[in-house]
């Protein structure tokens, strides 16, 4: 929300069966000084373009600062998605990462028991239907959000009241902590930030994967248009023998290079980055080693793409080819090494401190095939 605006508690819940609960919930919102946005109200912004199910999913998107899911007896109408409106709110909020507290009926948290070990027996005597189950288990199972369980809207308002608090200390925590005119805590990425704030155990090697991934996201069209094989720009017409040949040759030296540095970069920056065992990391280091393998990554994809603009006679095309899937697999290896980073960091933490280590392999690949061709040309 726009800074100075009250924040909004956004209340979720089928709407027949907790009438009285989702009005109550309203006037606690209002007594905390949070807007409260519930559908029936007359303050409930509606876009006259849009659906119900996508005017409400749009709230969520747009103006919910905080989500509170409650779960009665009803799941609700089911969408042409296949899940209820108050389904699919929570999985807009959860893509949103806002703040999420689920409130589900307790009787109905006594039922699911029941209703795992026979899932085929009638339950309409206490839900709409059996996907109330499905959703509810689901929540439970997640591992990565509190259900409460609760009989009245007192419940629910004093559950919150003791959330709210604990969420308002952590953000005036990291408020303080941001508090910062440090440009290389500027320039940190949303999920490197948290981590460097947060720290929590090993946060330095945490932070790495973290800022590698971000900033290699930045790549994204340029990532496409390599998929798609789209490269705009002047064509690169080599028009005699010598001239193709010493642009293959020229290229395959410039990414042995590359891939040289950036390892050298990778495997002896790291340590100064992180720093010693026992020893606080650098953020700043951490980031700008980051960056440096991303802007590697850009070169090789900007030489991936200067592919498809060369002109040669029909004699060198294998060549160039051959040189472009060498380009292909270095380009492969890193995202690799990217993508499985943050997972190879948390299972090397189970490690004692000093085994504990980021090593880029990364090589130029196979050229066996490539230099056969190479001299092939050359015997001609």
């Amino acid at each position: 929300m726009p800074k100075g605006h009250p924040t909004t508690l956004f209340v979720s819940s089928t709407c027949y069966d907790l009438g009285q609960v989702r009005t109550d919930l309203a006037e606690f919102s209002r007594s905390l000084g949070l807007e409260p946005i519930l559908s029936e109200l007359d303050s409930f912004p509606v876009d006259p373009s849009l659906d119900t199910v996508s005017n409400c999913l749009e709230i969520v998107r747009s103006r919910a600062d905080i989500f509170l899911l409650i779960v009665g007896n009803r799941y609700g109408s089911v969408t042409e998605a296949g899940k209820s409106v108050t389904n699919l709110e929570f999985l807009e909020a959860s893509a949103r990462g806002i703040p999420r507290y689920v409130f589900v009926k307790r009787e109905i948290i006594t039922l699911l028991s029941t209703w795992k070990a026979n899932p085929e027996a009638d339950f309409k005597a206490s839900v709409d239907t059996p996907k109330l189950f499905e959703f509810v288990s689901g929540l439970r199972s997640s591992g990565d959000l509190w259900v409460f369980p609760f009989d009245s809207a007192q419940d629910i308002s004093q559950v919150m009241r003791k959330q709210l608090s604990f969420l308002l200390s952590d953000c005036l925590e990291l408020r303080s902590r941001l508090q910062t005119r440090d440009e290389s805590v500027i320039a940190l990425g949303p999920q490197t930030l948290r981590i460097y704030v947060e720290k929590p155990y090993a946060w330095e090697f945490k932070a790495f994967a973290r800022a590698l991934q971000e900033c290699m996201a930045l790549h994204k069209a340029r990532r496409y248009d390599y998929e798609l094989g789209i490269s705009l720009g002047r064509s690169i017409i080599l028009k005699s023998r010598a001239a193709a040949m010493d642009w293959i040759q020229e290229k395959v030296a410039q990414m042995g290079q590359t891939v040289e540095q950036l390892t050298k970069a990778v495997n002896g920056g790291m340590q100064v980055a992180v720093g010693k065992p026992g020893e606080p990391g650098d953020i700043g280091r951490i980031w700008h080693l980051a960056e440096r393998v991303s802007d590697a990554y850009e070169e090789l994809l900007s030489w991936a793409l200067e592919f498809n603009r060369v002109i040669v006679d029909d004699e060198f095309k294998k060549a160039i080819s051959l040189t472009q899937a060498v380009v292909a697999e270095s380009i492969s290896q890193l995202e690799g090494f990217s993508a499985s980073l943050f997972e190879n960091v948390v299972e090397a933490l189970q490690k004692p401190e000093e085994q504990r280590k980021i090593t880029l392999n990364l090589s130029i690949g196979d050229t066996s095939e490539l230099m056969n061709e190479m001299k092939r040309l050359y015997a001609r």
